[in-house]
């Protein structure tokens, strides 16, 4: 065979030889031929751990028979399995593939009932009452991407929908069922089948002209406890739940049925039906109404079925209306109910002032222009400060056109107008604010002294939304009344003080404040004051720009030297000339919103009274008088021990 000559020692004869076995495709043959000679000894092996029928097989020769008086001899192939003895082989061998019983539902029974299953063994599946298997055949099958259980290498199959054997991938279990519900025999149940699984949705449906009340349903399980004595035993029993027309779903408490019901009637689309829905139960009442301001006012409709006459093919149903107080009156199929705008205001004829509303209106609708209305009223209680008196104007209004006018009003103030027809049909309303006017003058304006700073009162928004605040402030000579200065100051609605710059020497100021509103300035509150030479023991007023200078003359001598500057103030003292009165001034207390004020002159201390406290001819003295809650007068004021009355 290696193609090397080799002398021949033994007789020639002529070898038998057998064919390659036709067995299962799977086994494998080692060594690989097409042909075998006789006696030699093959190894016979099956993918992963399957197990071939023989694991070795060898080509024999046998006796067959005699044939006119001669032997004659045939070839045959024999097996054993490991170390056992030869047999002769009758069947092919195969890759024994095997299934053990699937370890599913302890409820799923397999028929038959056994511990392994040969390959291509099929079984039937079956479950207790009230549920059912997945399917109901299986059978056991070779699959080379099986896990290997054992020495089991088959693989559990089912049959699936085109007739085809699939692997089964998971646990498979029984499933509860629900036989089909004995409701309406009108119902058509899709899919329809005499039992459903358990969370089946079922779509329900009605012949013609009818609906069911559900329109989808399920069957479901609900858990029951039965008491017998001490134990407590607990099963489940079916419900049926359908879905409600919120997507929800509930239990179904009565039958399902093929129910009579009338599509929603294809009027003016205005028109507000309660409760809104595509079709309605028969005889179930439905209100209507038109939007407010059209015609006709709320009424109710039904739908009645009359019993079908003999021999009509399908029943006929028809609406019937009423008004509030009216009998139920039949509608013509062809008729539609409309919404009439029966009252209307005349475009850009509404008008609102401070004090007043007014309007102009058209009717068209003569049984309704007869019985009009029209009211006026105050929006709602009103609230300090801001009281409105309860204005109520009601008018009657009669004919095609007319004016409606509401005053006297308060401005700033919500109204309601409404328009109507007796008892309850509103043909017009609308809620108004009369406009803002100017506000009230502050109440209180008052200087504080110690920090020379206007206060006033707050506003409240009764005339119109406070804005802010006009400060108007004029200084004028206190000598001869010639005018000095003039300043205006706009403040925000949150402000009730300012603070006015330095005040000059020997001036007369006047302050005005006005309230701000979007229609302008209200009445202005007023107060008059003047500087003066402060008092010894009171606290001075704003400093001239004089005495600054002197501060800061003097600062500087003190840092140069203590005696410098005692020498220096004490003769500055003495020599003062009597201009000096006006170096030093106080505000003076005004009364609130009054022009009078009182005053204590001015008096010198005498040259002998200097060593009590005071310098001749020095720090004239002045007494602020306050006005008394009863204007009565002003009080005394002592100065260095004197009185002058006011």
């Amino acid at each position: 065979m290696q193609g090397t000559w080799h002398r021949m020692e033994m007789r020639l004869t002529c070898t038998g030889t057998c064919q390659k076995p036709q067995w299962d495709r799977r086994i494998t043959l080692v060594p690989r031929k097409g042909n075998y000679t006789l006696n030699e000894e093959l190894r016979l092996s099956c993918p992963g751990r399957v197990k071939p029928s023989f694991t070795n097989a060898k080509c024999a020769r046998e006796f067959q028979g005699v044939t006119s008086g001669k032997p004659v001899f045939g070839v045959s192939w024999w097996g054993r399995y490991g170390t056992g003895a030869w047999t002769r082989i009758e069947e092919p061998v195969a890759c024994v593939v095997k299934c053990s019983r699937p370890q599913w539902d302890p409820d799923l029974r397999l028929i038959p009932e056994q511990d392994v299953y040969e390959e291509e063994e099929e079984v039937k599946l079956s479950c207790p009452e009230g549920s059912q298997p997945p399917f109901q055949q299986a059978k056991c099958a070779w699959r080379a991407q099986a896990v290997a259980t054992g020495e089991h290498k088959g693989t559990w199959t089912q049959r699936n929908n085109l007739g085809r054997w699939v692997r089964i991938a998971g646990p498979m279990k029984c499933t509860k069922t629900c036989q089909r519900p004995l409701w309406d025999l009108a119902l058509h149940l899709a899919p329809h089948q005499e039992v459903y699984k358990e969370n089946e949705e079922v779509m329900l449906s009605c012949p013609e002209g009818f609906e069911p009340s559900f329109s989808h349903i399920k069957c479901s399980r609900e858990v029951q406890s039965i008491s017998t004595g001490k134990p407590v035993y607990r099963e489940y029993r079916e419900v049926w739940m359908g879905k409600d027309p919120g997507g929800a779903w509930t239990r179904i408490l009565s039958k399902v049925e093929c129910v009579g019901k009338c599509q929603k009637p294809r009027w003016d689309p205005r028109l507000i039906f309660v409760p809104e829905r595509a079709s309605y139960i028969l005889n179930d009442v439905v209100t209507v109404r038109c939007p407010e301001g059209y015609w006709p006012p709320l009424m109710k409709i039904t739908c009645i079925q009359p019993t079908p006459s003999q021999g009509s093919p399908t029943p006929q149903r028809f609406w019937f209306v009423r008004s509030s107080t009216g009998p139920w009156e039949s509608l013509d199929q062809r008729q539609t109910v409309t919404c009439v705008e029966a009252f209307q205001v005349v475009p850009g004829t509404l008008e609102v002032s401070t004090t007043g509303i007014k309007l102009n209106w058209t009717c068209s609708l003569p049984d309704v222009c007869e019985r009009m209305q029209a009211m006026c009223k105050l929006a709602g209680p009103s609230s300090p400060p801001c009281d409105a008196e309860e204005v109520t104007a009601q008018e009657m209004l009669r004919g095609q056109k007319g004016t409606f006018t509401c005053s006297p009003l308060q401005p700033f103030t919500d109204y309601s107008v409404t328009i109507s027809v007796p008892p309850s049909s509103i043909l017009f309303t609308q809620l108004l604010r009369t406009k803002a006017t100017v506000p009230e003058k502050p109440e209180r304006l008052w200087l504080d002294a110690s920090t020379g700073t206007l206060r006033w009162q707050a506003l409240p928004s009764c005339k119109g939304e406070i804005l802010g605040y006009q400060l108007n402030v004029t200084a004028r000579s206190a000598q001869d009344g010639s005018f000095l200065e003039f300043q205006q100051v706009t403040v925000n609605s949150s402000v009730t003080q300012y603070t006015p710059p330095r005040q000059m020497p020997g001036s007369k100021y006047t302050v005005t404040v006005q309230g701000l509103t979007a229609a302008g300035a209200g009445d202005a509150s007023h107060l008059e004051f003047q500087a003066y030479v402060s008092v010894s023991g009171q606290p001075p007023g704003p400093w001239p720009w004089t005495a600054v200078t002197v501060v800061a003359v003097l600062s500087a001598v003190v840092m140069l030297s203590a005696g410098i500057l005692w020498f220096v103030m004490c003769r500055r003292r003495k020599a003062l000339p009597r201009k000096a009165e006006e170096d030093h001034y106080t505000e003076l207390q005004p009364y609130e919103n009054s022009d009078h004020y009182c005053v204590i002159k001015e008096r010198f201390l005498a040259e002998e009274d200097a060593g009590r406290g005071g310098w001749a001819g020095e720090r004239p003295s002045l007494s602020l008088c306050r006005t008394l809650e009863d204007h009565s007068g002003c009080k005394r004021a002592e100065i260095a021990g004197r009185t002058t009355p006011a």
